[in-house]
Formats: C-alpha cells, structure tokens, sequence
C-alpha cells in the first residue's frame, strides 16, 4: 500500500482520539485544595465555600497517610450556610510491603464547624481505604441539603467488620453532628 495511505490513517485516528478526549466528561470539583502543609498526623487544607470565601482548616489524619503526602483531591460536597461546610479529601495511601497498596487511597470525610471565630474540624470518618479495607459504595456520599444532613453508605464499612454499612449523619446548629 502506499505511504499516503499509513499517513492518512494515522491523521484519522489522531483527530478522532483528540475529539473524543475533548467530548468527554470533566470532573467537577467544588472545593480545591488551594494549599496545604503536613505535620505529623496533621494537615491544613485550604477550602472554598459555595460562596466564595475560603477557609483554612487543621485536619487530622491516620497512620495510612504518609506525614509528607498532600492531599490529591479535595471536594466540597455540601455546605450548611455559615454553620458547617462537608468536605472529602484523598491522599495517596501508605505503600506496605510485597507491594501492598503502592497505588491506593485514603479518602475521608469532614464535617467542618464555622460557628467560632476559626473553623474546627468537629467529624471525621475514613470513607476508603486500602490499607484499612474500606469501600465506598458508587454512589456512596448523598449531600441532603434540606435537612442538613449526609448520607453515606459503604460496601465494606469502618465499624461493619467486612459487611455494608449506613450512615446519616445531621448536622446541627452548632455544626457538629447530631
């Protein structure tokens, strides 16, 4: 055959990979970690609010999260105005031996209180996890923005011991939950 032929070809398939690439869904975030610093089983995220304004939070994390990592995704998934805002961050998870979770991830779930003068982390609960054996279900995380409240459901939950588990958590005036 000739070469015109392998060039067209090639020309086609390019063009056809670019434009689906740019047909497909792009994730939306609606909280970025705009900065952050680890210490320790400490880290600071830095969240935007629905409306804009941002917040600086000192958040705890556990021994499957290395003390450098920075978180690889922050999402704001539901704000209760000027009471809470719920947040969920991910790092990449601890690497273990013999090649243990060396591309996994630990994602948690925050409730963050903005009734004192600087917000506080008032609830945490790991949401996945390799190292731990926490699986989220798709879709697993439900903002109810009506009563202020969050729903989550696991396929192998933190307190389940290996069985599916259902949580709603409220959140209340003083935004801790309820």
């Amino acid at each position: 055959m000739p070469m015109p032929f392998f060039v067209s070809l090639f020309l086609a398939i390019f063009a056809y990979a670019a434009s689906a690439a740019a047909d497909a869904p792009k994730p939306v975030t609606a909280a970025a970690a705009t900065d952050s610093a680890a210490s320790g089983s400490k880290g600071k995220l830095v969240v935007q609010s629905e409306t804009g304004k941002r917040y600086g939070i000192q958040v705890t994390r556990d021994s499957t999260v290395s003390p450098t990592a920075q978180p690889s995704e922050v999402k704001l998934i539901g704000e209760s105005k000027g009471v809470a805002l719920v947040v969920v961050d991910s790092y990449p998870s601890r690497p273990g031996g013999m090649s243990l979770c060396q591309a996994g991830k630990e994602r948690f779930l925050r409730i963050i209180s903005l009734v004192q003068k600087a917000p506080e982390e008032t609830f945490r609960v790991k949401l996945e996890s390799c190292r731990d054996n926490i699986e989220l279900a798709s879709p697993g995380i439900e903002w109810l923005p009506a009563s202020s409240a969050i729903r989550i459901h696991w396929l192998l939950g933190p307190a389940a011991n290996g069985r599916s588990e259902t949580r709603t958590l409220r959140i209340g005036q003083d935004g801790k939950p309820v």
